[in-house]
């Protein structure tokens, strides 16, 4: 396969092949009765996975599978403007721009808010902490306040595996088991920040009956995704990849990471969604290809065809990442609502690598 440099925003949108691929999946494997006729609101829209459920809601609109209304929130309108150009003119798809960590001026009625805004790559965590931590503590604040002001509006948040923190005890992580985080680690503002996010929605359920379900999700990838000064390990690797660079390790790469698929994902979220749980927890992972980051080097850089891995163990910043020891995350929960993970590692990487070729 052959591919050029490119600009993280190159190629990726509602009418990238890859992408309708995954849309068509998506598709096929959600109920969608519930949203039929609802008003969605998705903060953090310009990020990946709320780009791609925004897409997943657009398609399933212009399929006529559901008439629903869409609200897009985040911060920055040229984004907005780029990432949705093909719903600006539909009736049925409206933006706001603005900061979560403010109050978000909208009095219509809302019976869904996805709420992903908050960056969670090292980049951020060393670079804008506090702007992590206003908008996962003060934005939730907000949008607890605006599910207050509408009956039933349920939340789903996206939260992360790393609220468990060190646990030493448990084999397997189910959506009980915690660990210890140190607060003044230098990456706690973000699984910190996570928790706290998740006490305030059990608190506004416990005294104003806010419905909301906490999704702890770990390790998604896949078109769309921040590549460039991300930091990440898969975001890293294809970055290489797509930029016909060498990959360079600097480490022995033997820790372990699971990844799962973006088109899994928001299947998982739209399942979630649809449970009649006033107030729920799940773990979202694909457990079922667990590897090191050394294979996983080796696989981005074999489906590329004309890089290397090189290994240069050596000094880094180690503060920036999460260095406890990986357990798996027991899914079982969502498993009992019918959802299991279908895209296979190497089908997403190659996907994933084919969404940023600019010679489609």
């Amino acid at each position: 396969m052959k591919y050029n440099k490119y600009s993280d925003s190159d190629m990726f949108g509602y009418n990238n092949p890859i992408v309708k691929d995954d849309l068509t999946d998506i598709s096929h494997k959600v109920d969608w009765s519930r949203f039929n006729n609802k008003t969605i609101l998705i903060t953090g829209a310009n990020g990946h996975i709320a780009s791609y459920l925004i897409y997943s809601f657009a398609y399933a609109i212009d399929c006529g599978i559901i008439t629903a209304d869409i609200i897009a929130v985040s911060r920055n309108k040229d984004k907005l403007m780029s990432l949705y150009a093909p719903l600006t003119q539909k009736k049925w798809f409206s933006i706001i721009v603005g900061d979560v960590s403010n109050p978000i001026d909208y009095s219509s009625k809302i019976d869904y808010i996805f709420h992903f805004a908050g960056n969670a790559s090292p980049y951020y965590i060393s670079n804008d902490p506090v702007g992590i931590l206003r908008a996962n503590i003060s934005g939730t604040f907000n949008i607890c306040e605006l599910a207050r002001r509408n009956t039933d509006c349920k939340i789903i948040y996206a939260s992360t595996r790393e609220v468990y923190g060190d646990n030493k005890l448990d084999q397997s992580l189910t959506e009980t088991s915690f660990g210890a985080l140190d607060p003044l680690d230098r990456r706690s503002c973000y699984p910190e920040s996570k928790r706290a996010a998740e006490t305030i929605l059990e608190a506004y359920h416990n005294q104003y009956r806010i419905k909301y379900a906490v999704t702890r999700i770990a390790h998604c990838y896949g078109p769309g995704m921040k590549l460039a000064n991300d930091g990440r390990v898969m975001s890293d690797f294809i970055n290489n990849a797509v930029s016909c660079n060498d990959i360079v390790l600097n480490s022995d790469g033997k820790a372990l990471r699971s990844f799962c698929y973006i088109s899994d994902v928001i299947t998982a979220l739209l399942i979630i969604a649809s449970d009649e749980s006033d107030n729920s927890v799940f773990n979202l992972s694909n457990e079922t290809e667990e590897i090191s980051i050394l294979q996983l080097a080796e696989k981005i850089a074999s489906a590329k065809g004309d890089i290397k891995v090189i290994v240069k163990a050596r000094e880094i910043d180690a503060s920036l990442y999460c260095n406890y020891k990986r357990k798996p995350l027991d899914c079982s929960r969502l498993n009992a609502l019918g959802w299991h993970p279908t895209v296979k590692l190497h089908q997403g990487i190659t996907q994933t690598m084919q969404s940023f070729d600019t010679k489609r």
